[in-house]
């Protein structure tokens, strides 16, 4: 079976991190974000993987090759970001009749895949959600969808599509996407998958949705850190780091490499290989690979490879009914 991972994007609400590495690479909860989805469609039987690259997707394609040496890993360049369908149809010389899956590459999913491979049947991923405007959304008769709407200026369901494509037939779905931007139509300024899919609608092909109980979007700071926060809570990460004389407050995920000394760590902290934390409170807080911390109390942040952050003991004298903030 093959998947489809778009990854394009450069990530921009997320810089600086993104400036050197590409989103998919950010590590969460002890792993890459590709890494969490990549394990899924390994988990689901998936032999071959279509990377749709662009920013730093040298980066992307060979951290792919080198953790997944079982499966089979190609790629095609997305020059202009005008849309996924458009993304999607890159990958047509690579994708064959059998089931494809399409499955975006900045989201976190806790869900197995079972259901959206169905030979029989397109499937779609959806969870309900307050605010429908902001996603693609289907509208359903019986347990069969009739419409697919990306982005409604008025309500029409609450149904959101949450990156997860199954399609009973690759070349159903190429034909698709090549005669959605044959004809020019964008949606928003784009080439939609919402729209292709609407084209396979419109000619028969049956779709049906599953709901998935966790939906984790990595996509900007404060997010990236709620996706940790859930992750952890949920079993993920390691507790292999050299600690001294330190506390640890779980959930945390500190590998193999990490020296935490002299400090309070967690909870809800990821630390990357080799990083050291020395005399530091930290929590609720992303660290990457061979970072040093020292001397500080942070929360709430990210920080990424390589970097440094340190403070200073401070001496004080505070009379009676004082506050101090440091």
């Amino acid at each position: 079976m093959h998947a489809i991972i778009p990854v394009a994007g450069k990530g921009t609400r997320l810089r600086p991190l993104t400036w050197s590495t590409p989103k998919p690479l950010l590590q969460v909860a002890g792993k890459p974000i590709l890494g969490h989805i990549i394990d899924k469609l390994v988990s689901a039987g998936i032999v071959h993987v279509t990377l749709i690259v662009g920013y730093l997707g040298d980066l992307i394609v060979k951290w792919t090759r080198k953790e997944y040496p079982d499966i089979h890993v190609d790629f095609a360049k997305q020059n202009n970001m005008d849309g996924l369908a458009s993304a999607v149809d890159l990958a047509a010389p690579m994708t064959g009749d059998g089931v494809t899956l399409v499955v975006l590459g900045d989201t976190i999913f806790s869900d197995d895949l079972s259901n959206a491979l169905n030979p029989q049947r397109n499937m779609i991923a959806v969870k309900r959600v307050d605010d429908p405007s902001r996603f693609g959304v289907v509208l359903l008769e019986d347990d069969r969808i009739v419409r697919l709407i990306e982005k409604p200026e008025e309500f029409i369901s609450n149904l959101a599509i949450v990156g997860i494509y199954g399609f009973s037939s690759g070349t159903v779905l190429m034909n698709a996407t090549s005669k959605l931007i044959k004809s020019g139509k964008r949606t928003r300024g784009e080439y939609q998958l919402t729209d292709a899919m609407q084209l396979m609608l419109d000619e028969g092909h049956d779709f049906g949705v599953f709901e998935v109980n966790e939906w984790l979007d990595c996509g900007k700071p404060e997010t990236f850190l709620e996706t940790n926060r859930i992750l952890l809570d949920s079993g993920y990460g390691e507790n292999r780091a050299l600690i001294v004389d330190s506390i640890v407050i779980p959930p945390v995920s500190l590998p193999e490499g990490a020296v935490i000394s002299s400090s309070i760590v967690g909870p809800h902290v990821s630390l990357g290989r080799d990083s050291r934390v020395e005399n530091s409170i930290i929590s609720n807080t992303v660290i990457g690979k061979r970072s040093k911390i020292d001397y500080v109390n942070i929360t709430d942040s990210i920080i990424g490879d390589d970097a440094a952050v340190s403070g200073k003991a401070e001496k004080l004298n505070i009379g009676n009914s004082s506050t101090v903030e440091l």
